[in-house]
């Protein structure tokens, strides 16, 4: 009877407990055996918090600059004004403006006030996301090793968290790339479901592409990733083949998907004219800038990723070499197997890491300019993805997480200097002293606008819910549904234009002039001439200047 009893708990799913083993000695096994199952989302798990950490501390802090301030002003017009802008004279980004307008709608319901904190958190989130992709991109396509390095070196990456503590576009379009490269190979590899992959993989580049115009290089990446991949001998090349059609099908549709948007950027604004030609030099300098400015973490990365490609190349050849080192390249059949898979991984972060930086140093030889930091972020995840190949290339286990510590440990160490430096332009303390001292009835005058003067300013008069703000006839004022100055044929010089400022000082008790992001010495020139204007008709009261703007406060004896 008691056996029997004992058989069935057996056959309802009960273990029967070993003789003279306790039922709480059992536990921590059956933990270890869930973590070890688990190990992968839970190292996930971590990392995401990790960086979701890294992405919001400080976020708050620094003041917002006249990019964010655009973003924040665009997203935050009226649908229709919005709508007309975007499929206009602002074409780039437009999916993100268009997110960003429902997040301040629904934060704003909320009763929410869109601090620094607030139009900056879904860029943080993103980007946590972003680093989540990464790591599932690496521990299914490379290693558990090279998953958690890959991870590691992008979300403490200098470059990736000046990004993802901004209110741009570009931690949506990293996010949205490391999604797209997922899908395609999982659609290239998946042995079930690939249709689900080719959808997946033609919604994320789409939107990619409308996140950012700049995916479009990336997607040349992809194109050409796979090319290498149908002629060369890899472990991937018989199944890509087969699905070769279904990869041209999915370009196809995307290409059709984002013609709206392609065509629309033909006649829109052309952003880039202030970036200069870049020079072999700035090449260098991107480098350096993703490697936080030290020549010996660049090198460090450098040599990982040479060695990640070389063993992957060398796992490749048949005959396996015969090499006895530390490397994994025929230590066993099964790493011999993994080290085969490696390759087609390697050519492809080739491919994601070298293309946009050639293509966009090519195109901007010419009147394009496309090549900038702020652009070419999207090819941080490709270095970090090869330094982890780099790592899990070693044999021993301990040799990995020696190498894989002291990278870290020393990618931890120039995190630091971001959060230091991480203020680009302080409009939060001069507005603040203008806030303080505006009186009902003050006029305002900012150049210039064509810089964003005006844009920035009003963010924190919003933010502060302040009485403060332009006149529809202050001189040279911006506006939203016309694109420009409200001014006609003044234009926005009429911020400096003494007849101008007369006519708009005349009616006002006080006058704020302010100026800032002068980009040339005829636009300095101009501003001195206008103040000097100033100091000789009207009664100065008081000044601010920080090195983003100047604001001087004046009487004009109208009370």
């Amino acid at each position: 009877m008691e056996q029997t009893h004992i058989e069935l708990k057996d056959q309802a799913g009960i273990s029967a407990q070993p003789a003279g083993v306790s039922r709480g000695r059992l536990y921590p096994q059956r933990i270890l055996t869930l973590l070890q199952r688990y190990q992968s989302i839970v190292i996930g798990g971590v990392l995401f918090l990790a960086a979701l950490g890294f992405d919001l501390y400080r976020l708050g802090t620094p003041s917002i600059w006249f990019d964010e301030a655009f973003s924040v002003g665009l997203a935050r017009q009226p649908l229709p004004v919005l709508w007309q802008i975007i499929w206009g004279p602002e074409p780039n980004m437009e999916l993100y403006y268009l997110f960003l307008h429902f997040w301040l709608q629904l934060t704003s319901a909320l009763g929410m006030i869109p601090t620094e904190f607030l139009v900056r958190l879904p860029s943080a989130i993103f980007a946590a996301l972003s680093t989540l992709a990464l790591f599932l991109f690496a521990r299914r396509f490379l290693s558990l090793w090279a998953a958690i390095v890959a991870t590691g070196l992008y979300l403490l990456n200098d470059l990736q968290l000046v990004y993802a503590q901004q209110t741009r576009a570009y931690s949506l379009q990293l996010l949205l790339l490391c999604l797209a490269w997922y899908a395609l190979f999982m659609a290239f590899t998946a042995e079930t479901h690939p249709r689900r992959w080719w959808l997946c993989y033609i919604v994320t580049a789409t939107l990619a592409f409308y996140a950012q115009l700049f995916s479009a290089l990336i997607l040349v990446a992809q194109v050409a990733a796979v090319a290498v991949l149908l002629l060369i001998p890899n472990a991937w090349r018989t199944q890509m083949r087969k699905r070769l059609l279904a990869f041209v099908i999915s370009l196809l549709i995307a290409g059709i998907l984002s013609t709206p948007m392609i065509l629309t950027s033909r006649h829109g604004s052309k952003a880039t004219g202030w970036l200069p030609v870049p020079h072999l030099q700035d090449i260098s300098t991107l480098f350096m800038n993703i490697g936080a400015n030290s020549k010996i973490f660049l090198l460090l990365i450098g040599a990982l990723c040479v060695l990640g490609c070389l063993v992957a190349l060398l796992a490749s050849l048949r005959p396996l070499p015969k090499i006895n080192t530390f490397l994994s390249i025929n230590a066993s059949e099964d790493e011999a197997k993994r080290g085969r898979q490696r390759l087609p991984i390697a050519i492809a972060a080739l491919c994601w890491l070298l293309l946009p930086i050639l293509l966009s140093f090519v195109i901007s030889q010419g009147q394009t300019r496309i090549f900038s930091t702020r652009y070419l972020v999207t090819v941080v995840p490709p270095l970090c993805l090869l330094a982890g190949l780099g790592v899990a290339a070693f044999r021993f286990s301990i040799v990995k997480a020696v190498i894989a510590v002291a990278l870290l440990a020393l990618a931890f160490h120039y995190t630091p200097l971001y959060y230091h430096n991480a203020q680009i332009e302080d409009w939060r303390t001069a507005t603040s002293w203008l806030v303080q001292r505006y009186q009902p009835g003050d006029g305002m005058v900012c150049y210039t606008n064509s810089q964003g003067c005006q844009v920035s300013i009003e963010y924190y008069l919003t933010r502060d819910q302040s009485e403060a703000h332009f006149d529809s006839d202050t001189p040279g004022a911006f506006s939203w549904a016309n694109d420009g100055p409200l001014n006609g044929q003044a234009g926005y010089d009429a911020a400096v234009d003494p007849v101008a400022l007369a006519a708009y000082g005349a009616h006002h008790p006080h006058l704020f002039f302010i100026v800032a992001r002068l980009s040339s010495n005829d636009q300095a020139a101009k501003a001195r001439a206008a103040q000097q204007w100033l100091d000789t008709h009207y009664h100065f009261v008081g000044q601010i200047v920080t090195p983003a703007i100047t604001i001087r406060l004046y009487a004009t004896g109208t009370e």
